[in-house]
């Protein structure tokens, strides 16, 4: 019985298959493509939902602390929810997704102080033998912050404030979230404080034509060390 439901199973793929290289007419449904990246401090892991759909069902792993991801959506206005590891709501807003547009999910802060920044991605084109880079102050534990490639007489990024702390700022008034062209290969990227103290190191080799975000999260506590994460961009 079960050989002949495999069988019957497999001539039902191939044939829809054919039918579907026949079709000219076939066109992919467009979708939006959201990048999920938790650096939330007071949980181990979330939950996304959108509309009344978990992303990540009950029972299956969460998205946990430092790790990104992601998912797909239909566009038009959509309602996204996340959930800590214990099922509480983190945040609960409704967000208009436009086809074959990308975007980039970060839930970050401790405790009370849920913040969450959903960004619109632009990315670049033609960027050849180079990478894309952008970087966020995620760490609700640090003052401003800068960042420095291969050496601290290299800024990339200088007196950076913690994201959370412009609640006002419109998302497409923020000009961090914007990409920016880098050379590509192995680099060190050093974060240090106001003082010049170096708060992180981190060495990685950047793949040409790709986009990356760079961000810096952690409350500097030994249960939630400060951590430079590199997002690779779907």
């Amino acid at each position: 019985m079960f050989k002949l439901f495999g069988l019957f199973m497999g001539a039902l793929v191939l044939a829809t298959l054919g039918s579907c290289m026949k079709d000219n007419d076939y066109e992919e449904v467009p979708v939006a493509v959201v990048t999920m990246v938790n650096g939330f401090v007071s949980s181990n892991g979330v939950r996304y939902a959108a509309d009344n759909n978990y992303i990540q069902p009950q029972g299956y792993n969460p998205l946990f602390y430092q790790e990104y991801g992601y998912f797909r959506l239909f566009p038009g206005s959509r309602r996204i929810r996340i959930y800590n590891d214990t099922n509480e709501v983190l945040t609960d807003d409704s967000y208009t997704f436009k086809e074959n547009t990308y975007y980039t999910s970060f839930i970050y802060g401790w405790q009370d102080d849920i913040q969450h920044l959903l960004t619109e991605d632009k990315l670049l084109d033609n960027l050849g033998d180079k990478s894309a880079f952008r970087f966020l102050h995620l760490s609700p534990s640090e003052g401003l912050v800068n960042v420095y490639l291969n050496n601290t007489e290299t800024p990339l990024y200088t007196d950076r404030a913690y994201e959370g702390n412009d609640e006002e700022a419109a998302e497409e008034e923020n000009e961090n979230i914007t990409f920016v062209p880098q050379n590509s290969g192995k680099h060190t990227l050093i974060v240090t404080n106001a003082d010049g103290e170096t708060l992180k190191e981190r060495e990685y080799t950047f793949e040409a034509g790709r986009h990356y975000t760079l961000i810096l999260i952690g409350d500097g506590s030994m249960a939630r060390p400060l951590y430079l994460g590199i997002v690779p961009q779907y």
